[in-house]
């Protein structure tokens, strides 16, 4: 089979992994990203294709970049969190690209950043031991 007709006869199915890793990652992540993300998942021939349309479409510089967790609303934080403790990683995660391909096609992914830990939520300091002068 010729890699034009492939292409074709797959491209609907593309399109739905395309949209549901869109729905999974939520509203930050575009078509046109999530798409070059399954494509280089599904067919890594196919990365010339990605790079070519990534220097079609300059964006922010590439790499994989994350969001910040305080800066979420609260519904946005709870869904994210229940995916992280269902799967424990991050949709784009999930996909097991590497970082230097996303750099390399010229990709720029803003994926998700960690939630805070419970220490850092609570910035407990330790208690400090009241000085006592030593008598002699």
């Amino acid at each position: 089979m010729k890699l034009h007709t492939a292409r074709w006869l797959l491209a609907p199915l593309r399109q739905l992994r395309t949209r549901r890793l869109m729905a999974r990652h939520g509203p930050t992540l575009t078509y046109d990203t999530a798409w070059a993300l399954i494509t280089l998942h599904s067919a890594p021939d196919e990365t010339a294709l990605v790079r070519a349309w990534a220097h079609e479409n300059p964006s922010a510089a590439p790499g994989i970049h994350y969001d910040h967790w305080h800066t979420l609303n609260q519904a946005e934080q709870q869904r994210r969190l229940g995916w992280l403790r269902r799967h424990g990683r991050s949709p784009i995660q999930l996909l097991q690209l590497d970082a230097g391909l996303i750099h390399s096609a010229g990709l720029h992914v803003l994926d998700w950043g960690r939630p805070p830990t419970p220490a850092d939520q609570h910035h407990a300091t330790p208690p400090t031991r009241p000085q006592t002068r030593e008598q002699p």
